[in-house]
């Protein structure tokens, strides 16, 4: 009769095991998107993330040479008229358009709320160059 509680006992704990690592990994998952895919964030970048889907958690992985570039998060308004590289100067200048500005040229971005998020590059040339990024972030999975 020991045996047998034993066994019970152990196949009891082997599956409240395995039933914790299912619920710890189901829903919440991470994805690591490196933004422009294989050629990162360049020029003519923009439009990669058409037909992705994007969950708060996700995480944007901005990779690029922080000689020549950066990824700077900005609002809508300047994301649509930022195309105009005087414009973007003078609105960065005037510190009225960046959330947050990376520059390490390997920067990781955890996407947090539902909605869209705009980024850009500022240098000189790069917002017309199509280093721009439009994200709609959707409901939790």
């Amino acid at each position: 009769m020991a045996l047998g509680r034993s066994m019970s006992s152990t196949g009891a704990v082997a599956l409240g095991l395995v039933l914790t690592l299912c619920f710890a990994t189901s829903g919440f998952s991470k994805t690591e998107w490196i933004v422009g895919g294989q050629k990162g964030w360049t020029f003519g970048v923009h439009g990669w993330e058409r037909n992705k889907t994007f969950y708060p958690g996700d995480v944007l992985v901005f990779k690029y040479n922080p000689k020549m570039h950066n990824a700077m998060i900005v609002n809508k308004d300047f994301f649509l008229t930022g195309n105009r590289d005087l414009y973007c100067m003078i609105e960065i200048l005037n510190g009225s358009v960046g959330d947050d500005t990376y520059t390490s040229g390997y920067d990781k971005l955890e996407l947090s709320s539902q909605g869209p998020m705009y980024a850009i590059s500022s240098k000189p040339g790069d917002c017309e160059g199509g280093m721009k990024l439009e994200v709609h972030i959707t409901t939790h999975r």
